[in-house]
């Protein structure tokens, strides 16, 4: 698997599969060994927070890696093309992940 592929799929991943899950269970909750009632909403949306960060930060530095593709090129094409498209891809992947990323937490806000 290439490298633009695999990027593609990654950050596209986090922002196709997460709005699968905005329809858990509501009312329910877990009890920690402390004693303390944490619902479920709460737990689900650390996890969600905590998966958007990830996949922005690895969208960020797919970026990076291309912006230094780009230059160490040298001026060949390919090189300055593969960087671009690099870049391209980690920039649509991060719109993706931001806009179900929005959508959630719009939705858990309207649901609870």
């Amino acid at each position: 698997m290439t490298l633009k592929r695999l990027s593609r799929l990654l950050c596209t991943l986090g922002g196709v599969l997460t709005p699968a899950t905005a329809f858990a269970l509501q009312n329910r909750s877990l009890t920690v060994d402390l004693g303390a009632n944490v619902k479920f909403s709460t737990v689900f949306g650390n996890a969600v927070s905590a998966l958007a960060g990830l996949a922005g930060t690895f969208c960020g530095v797919l970026f990076l890696i291309g912006a230094f593709l780009m230059v160490i090129s040298r001026g060949k094409d390919d090189q300055l093309q593969k960087g671009k498209d690099l870049m391209i891809q980690s920039l649509i992947g991060l719109a993706v992940v931001l806009g179900a990323y929005a959508i959630i937490r719009t939705l858990f806000a309207v649901l609870y």
